[in-house]
């Protein structure tokens, strides 16, 4: 039996614009508490009910909640030596569970307000939080504003057309070349692709979710090797040029040239499968078996960046999987695993029927890129974004073609802000 939707009323349409900004924020009082956290708690009885309209919600969150506690069991009871660190224990555990309210805040908030409303007022609360904090000075467009921006921009041209969806995302692969953002340039072009893909005047078309995962994972292995080829032949500027062909020299592979920390990752997980814990610190011997990783990779890791940022009185992989794992054990590793799969699952549905929007499949790149490269702390809220998109309802998983033949004609392509 399906669940009852969520009532919309003004106050609550106002209620999740705030939530949905919070999320957006991501703005921290001390270690581990963050806005969203304390707007969860205090509005659990509205939107807990609101998970049960969509399929693996939660199952997501109790497994999630479960991480959180295998994060700490590992530390506690299976440490083997190691130095446990209570207050990491509660910053890592309280990292986790900002995540779940996240996740919970904007599924519901998406409920009252919509898909393309749900990402206005993220987006505005990400500007918000860049405005309070200053930025990354070291390349703004870079690490600040370009996922705000994106987002913003692609939710209001939702309402209008897919042409202006491609404008949107043409214009954002610009201002990311100029700006020395290779990742995000190369996910607008994905995001592009997978919106032209949609506009193909074929015969027939299909719900076709698993046929549509193989074409998308084809798509994304062909743009990788023609952007990297512009990349190596200057095409996309000098700097990116040379640091380019840097990270092949070094390793062969520009995603192992550029993210060392995979080696590290590796090296640790073969070590001490089962995880290690949220509050555990590393030991001189996990230091050495992570360099020793690295370097299998050609990377130097005796640097600063490795010994304080990485290992220095924490793990970090630059990895959101690695990162869950590591952490948070087994459970860790399959609640990160499992809300990618979801995420991808409902997305490729979507795209499949015609019906995924710029956004979703630029949030869709960008998910998968930080689940296996990017680091929890700075990629938990836009993973969240993703699901919240991309997840399909009771009712519209009761309305996918099962067996008949879905009409190519674009004049009766559904609107995607839904």
């Amino acid at each position: 039996m399906n669940a009852t939707p969520p009532l919309r009323t003004p106050a609550s349409r106002a209620l999740a614009t705030v939530a949905a900004a919070l999320v957006g924020m991501r703005y921290s009082f001390g270690p581990g508490i963050t806005l969203p956290l304390i707007a969860a708690v205090l509005l659990l009885p509205v939107w807990w009910p609101a998970l049960r309209t969509f399929r693996w919600a939660r199952s997501l969150m109790t497994l999630g909640a479960l991480a959180v506690i295998s994060g700490a069991v590992l530390s506690l009871a299976f440490a083997d030596g190691r130095t446990v660190d209570q207050s990491l224990l509660a910053r890592e555990s309280l990292t986790l569970l900002s995540m779940l309210c996240g996740i919970g805040l904007l599924i519901w908030a998406r409920t009252q307000l919509g898909t393309s409303q749900l990402v206005v007022a993220f987006a505005i609360g990400a500007l918000v939080n860049v405005a309070i904090t200053g930025g990354n000075t070291t390349n703004l467009w870079k690490f600040s504003l370009s996922f705000p921006v994106a987002f913003l921009a692609l939710a209001l041209a939702m309402r209008r057309s897919r042409w202006g969806e491609l404008v949107v995302l043409a214009v954002v692969a610009v201002v990311s070349v100029v700006a020395d953002s290779r990742s995000f340039s190369s996910f607008a072009v994905i995001a592009a692709a997978l919106v032209l893909l949609q506009l193909m005047p074929l015969r027939e078309f299909r719900s076709r979710p698993w046929l549509t995962l193989g074409g998308l994972a084809l798509l994304g292995v062909t743009l990788f090797l023609v952007i990297q080829t512009l990349l190596v032949e200057g095409v996309l500027g000098s700097a990116a040029q040379q640091r380019t062909q840097a990270q092949l020299d070094a390793s062969g592979s520009l995603i192992t040239g550029g993210r060392p920390e995979l080696g590290a990752a590796t090296a640790l997980l073969g070590a001490q499968p089962l995880g290690y814990g949220s509050g555990t610190l590393p030991n001189a011997m996990d230091v050495i078996i992570a360099k020793n990783g690295m370097e299998a990779l050609h990377y130097d890791p005796d640097n600063g960046y490795v010994d304080r940022y990485l290992f220095g009185g924490h793990f970090e992989v630059h990895s959101v999987l690695g990162d869950l794992w590591i952490r948070f054990g087994l459970p860790g590793a399959l609640f990160a695993l499992l809300l990618l799969a979801v995420a991808v699952h409902a997305a490729a549905v979507r795209v499949s029927l015609r019906r995924a929007s710029a956004l979703v499949a630029l949030l869709l790149a960008l998910g998968t890129w930080d689940m296996f490269f990017s680091p929890l702390l700075t990629s938990y809220n836009t993973l969240a974004l993703l699901l919240a998109c991309a997840l399909l309802s009771n009712s519209e998983r009761a309305r996918l073609p099962r067996s008949r033949t879905v009409s190519p004609s674009l004049s009766r392509i559904p609107s995607p802000r839904r």
